[in-house]
């Protein structure tokens, strides 16, 4: 098997076991919300991660078999600006944002991090990615992430200031 092939498949195992502790997590978080919208966001999450990784193991399978990539019909026409970090403020600016004391709240700043750790790991390998297949699978994961990681925020910003899910 070529260097390049073994280096895909170590990152794509790595994008999926991220996809697979974001399930978990996010399992977790809509069981022990009390709130509708919450169980319904994390429930989203869920599904949103097992399909991709369907994608990624899809992928591997074929690279481990064929030494090829697949192209996929879900993330073609994807693009996504790889220059730009999504935790723009840094931790920091969670940390100065007014604190509330909710597992909820808890749950979303665990969830940003999640997000934040998966669109970078997309980003890097959609960079360095010299197969064209290879680059729309990570932008478009990256795109993804991205989605996650805008929801999670739209209601982390809504818990602090409102102290309720966003709608």
């Amino acid at each position: 098997m070529k260097k390049e092939v073994k280096d895909a498949i170590q990152v794509l195992e790595e994008a999926k076991c991220l996809e697979q502790e974001g399930q978990t997590f996010y399992k977790q978080a809509a069981e022990r919300t009390t709130s509708k919208k919450g169980q319904e966001v994390f429930l989203s999450l869920v599904k949103d991660e097992v399909m991709h990784e369907r994608l990624i193991q899809r992928q591997i399978d074929a690279l481990a078999t064929e030494g090829t990539w697949v192209e996929l019909p879900q993330a073609q026409g994807t693009q996504c600006d790889l220059n730009q970090s999504i935790f723009p403020q840094g931790r920091e600016g969670l940390a100065k944002a007014v604190k509330a004391a909710t597992t909820d709240t808890e749950a979303l700043i665990v969830a940003l991090e999640m997000e934040n750790k998966s669109y970078d790991l997309y980003r890097q390998a959609a960079a360095t990615a010299q197969v064209p297949a290879a680059r729309q699978m990570y932008e478009f994961l990256a795109s993804q992430e991205r989605l996650h990681f805008d929801l999670l925020m739209a209601n982390y910003e809504s818990m602090v200031q409102l102290g309720s899910w966003a709608d």
